[in-house]
């Protein structure tokens, strides 16, 4: 209960290293929804619209400060809010946008839910701060949020968020200590940083990059290997053409100019094919990229230029063998 935050938050604060500790019902990339609708005055929907749905949060203590949130406009909740007797709450930017794009959102008034109720359980916007990614980098939905002292919106379950000038364990530890000695009985879990929270949100996405990764690396070594056998088949069969043209003169620099050249076709055929290949591949990768463009000049000339060193690389041997092929074995064989 409202209790137990406040006495919590009162432990915290007298921690070193602690700058700023808050307690919130949910956080972003905790993997619940925390999703409600709100009812804002004035805002008539249409007709056969619903209500629209917006993460919802109850906070207490220095949560907007110890996430980091921007202060776009107005002020943050803090601990007193949730004993005032004037409800008040605080929007981010896109629920701001939404509801309000001509004015401001100070001042404004909202119910919770779907429906407005009476005058005195309105909620008056006190502050805009900035919008965040709720439930993964990728997610643009954009409906917004709506932050409510934490007496107004409750819950068995709480999220403690904590900033500090100390190492995150040290923090995790402070904080398992301070609840031990408020109630022992109460369990302490899921104890991450927003870094591990955010990371264990992209594995999703990582995975089709990995595995396209190691693809791309067979892919790479298979290359080396078709260009080496290509360019040795070549070579053994045409033995008896490298020995008659160096029994008339022909230098061994111009037999590997002659291989060379033949590895430098296959190349350029093969890079102006892997470059269709890989702007359309692009395409496809582009809804598991986060802010990044699937077309990256920089990227494809540089994959075109490993693949330049392992083709003349794998050419190399060969041509170097036929260099050095003996006109009287060249002539003598079958």
């Amino acid at each position: 209960g409202l209790a137990f935050t406040e006495r919590l938050l009162s432990e915290l604060r007298r921690q070193p290293g602690v700058l700023f500790s808050g307690i919130a019902v949910n956080i972003p990339f905790s993997g619940k929804n925390g999703k409600s609708a709100a009812t804002v005055v004035g805002h008539v929907l249409r007709p056969g619209e619903s209500p629209r749905g917006n993460y919802s949060y109850g906070v207490t203590g220095d949560y907007f400060q110890a996430m980091g949130f921007e202060l776009v406009e107005g002020r943050f909740l803090t601990s007193a809010d949730s004993r005032r007797a004037q409800r008040v709450c605080v929007v981010d930017k896109d629920f701001a946008r939404y509801y309000w794009p001509h004015v401001s959102a100070l001042g404004q008034r909202l119910f919770q839910g779907s429906s407005a109720g009476p005058e005195a359980d309105s909620f008056t916007v006190v502050g805009v701060v900035g919008s965040i990614k709720q439930a993964g980098l990728t997610d643009d939905s954009a409906q917004g949020a709506v932050y409510y002292p934490y007496i107004y919106r409750p819950d068995s379950n709480i999220f403690v968020a904590l900033r500090g000038g100390v190492r995150a364990q040290a923090l995790g530890r402070t904080l398992e200590s301070s609840v031990r000695r408020i109630d022992p009985e109460l369990a302490v879990n899921d104890v991450q940083t927003m870094d591990e929270r955010i990371s264990q949100s992209l594995i999703t996405r990582r995975s089709p990059a990995l595995l396209a990764g190691a693809f791309s690396a067979i892919a790479l070594l298979l290359t080396a290997i078709g260009t080496y056998g290509v360019l040795s088949y070549a070579v053994s069969q045409r033995t008896r053409e490298i020995g008659v043209r160096m029994a008339l003169g022909a230098q061994p620099e111009h037999i590997r100019a002659q291989f060379l050249s033949i590895a430098s076709r296959l190349f350029l055929c093969g890079a102006a094919a892997g470059f269709v290949g890989g702007w359309l591949a692009s395409k496809g990768m582009q809804t598991v990229l986060f802010r990044v463009s699937g077309f990256n000049m920089a990227v494809f000339s540089g994959a075109a230029g490993v693949l330049a060193v392992i083709c003349f690389a794998a050419c190399w041997l060969p041509a170097r063998r036929a260099a050095r092929v003996s006109p009287v074995q060249a002539l003598a064989a079958d």
